[in-house]
């Protein structure tokens, strides 16, 4: 299944709207394996709430 621009988008949007920690980190890596290499995110040894916002910010501007 090809995985479109929109469907990356809407889970970014997702889980930036996302309160909850644990369910942000389980989207934050759905997205991780959606993108694939080369356009990854990194993942740090110590994920936080604000370092998740800061990632997908910039990958949406």
């Amino acid at each position: 299944m090809s995985v479109t621009v929109h469907d990356v988008k809407r889970l970014i949007m997702h889980c930036l709207e996302e309160n909850d920690v644990d369910r942000k980190i389980q989207l934050y890596n759905e997205i991780r394996r959606e993108l694939g290499y080369p356009q990854t995110l990194k993942l740090p040894s110590l994920i936080t709430d604000d370092y998740i916002n800061y990632a997908l910010q910039n990958k949406i501007d």
